[in-house]
């Protein structure tokens, strides 16, 4: 086992008072101090540790952890080669959670502040491993990398051996990757920073059975000419489903292989709770909004949060659904989490 210095157990600070919005009157509460550069793990799983105890977070280039009771936030590595915005909780161990250094995945151990190399990942001809998702049975993570000049790979590493095999190899860029919450097949797009001929995929944990994932009721609405005109995907733990952005036209909530329905609007991304009820919604102007998945029913919660700098909100819910976590861009780069209980109005979301 390797021990972190003694100074990073007893590092921790106390953050600033919370904001409330002048239009809205919700409070969120920026996770980061000042001046710090602060950005939320992506949005397709949730950022907080399994008893929502803890926020996992990427602060000036480091994984840090933020305390929802006490609202310390502790930086939890150091040194060179950390992929801080790649870091994973374990979704079922509230101790666990998982990042690349150097291309080796982590297991830091929260409470004992422990470290166990699990495995190194094959080489990459370029960039990193992407942000590791768990198998079903939580004996497996994805990984993702670009394998030469023209070839992408997805693979799994064990968590208890750190063996990787191959999953699927593909001549594009390969993005996105998420293993099904449910179901032993992973989900991932073909990255192009903008539209694709076909983006969205799915393949079979064992590499078979490797297929586009289509969620279009109506194919007018879907495509532009020879395009998919889709983007920012994300599992629901609970359910299995998916939520997607059609780009200025609106929300799809799909099954685990495609077939959806939509919710209409001009959005940016969208997150569900986990029992895909409540949907956590931001748009191009930047307002953040809570969304009920079954009417389209919705509350502004935060105005102006790409008012100094133009981040991409990335907002997620705790496990449980009380608490929303967003990247803030009011006072710079920053990540800010708002308790819902506190929010009032109709009270669908609660």
């Amino acid at each position: 086992m390797q021990h972190l210095p003694i100074y990073l157990i007893i590092l921790g600070l106390s953050l600033s008072a919370a904001d409330r919005d002048p239009i809205t009157g919700v409070e969120s509460r920026p996770l980061a101090s000042p001046g710090q550069r602060a950005s939320n793990l992506y949005y397709h799983f949730s950022n907080f540790t399994a008893d929502d105890r803890y926020v996992i977070l990427a602060v000036d280039g480091q994984v840090h952890s933020y305390e929802v009771a006490t609202t310390r936030l502790e930086r939890l590595t150091t040194g060179e080669g950390v992929a801080a915005a790649a870091a994973a909780p374990h979704p079922r161990d509230k101790d666990l959670t998982y990042y690349w250094r150097a291309g080796v995945l982590t297991e830091l151990n929260l409470a004992t502040r422990n470290e166990r190399q699990v495995g190194r990942a094959p080489a990459a001809h370029w960039g990193g491993y992407g942000q590791p998702t768990f198998s079903p049975d939580l004996r497996r993570v994805t990984l993702s990398y670009q394998k030469d000049d023209h070839n992408w790979e997805i693979g799994l590493m064990d968590l208890d051996t750190g063996a990787c095999r191959a999953v699927v190899s593909q001549g594009f860029r390969i993005g996105h990757v998420q293993h099904h919450p449910l179901e032993d097949k992973i989900f991932y797009v073909w990255e192009t920073g903008g539209y694709a001929p076909q983006r969205t995929w799915l393949v079979n944990a064992d590499g078979t059975a490797n297929r586009p994932f289509y969620a279009r009721p109506d194919p007018k609405m879907w495509f532009t000419p020879l395009k998919e005109w889709v983007t920012h995907e994300a599992w629901i733990p609970g359910t299995g489903g998916m939520t997607l952005i059609v780009d200025k036209v609106g929300i799809l909530i799909a099954d685990s292989e495609g077939t959806a329905r939509l919710l209409p609007g001009d959005y940016w991304h969208t997150a569900a709770r986990a029992d895909g009820k409540v949907l956590v919604v931001d748009d191009m102007p930047g307002n953040l909004w809570l969304m009920e998945a079954a009417t389209g029913n919705r509350k502004l919660l935060i105005t102006n949060l790409r008012g100094e700098k133009r981040v991409h909100a990335h907002a997620s819910f705790s496990r449980n659904g009380r608490y929303v976590i967003f990247n803030d861009g009011r006072k710079g780069e920053g990540v800010s989490m708002i308790d819902l209980h506190t929010v009032e109005g109709e009270g669908w979301w609660k």
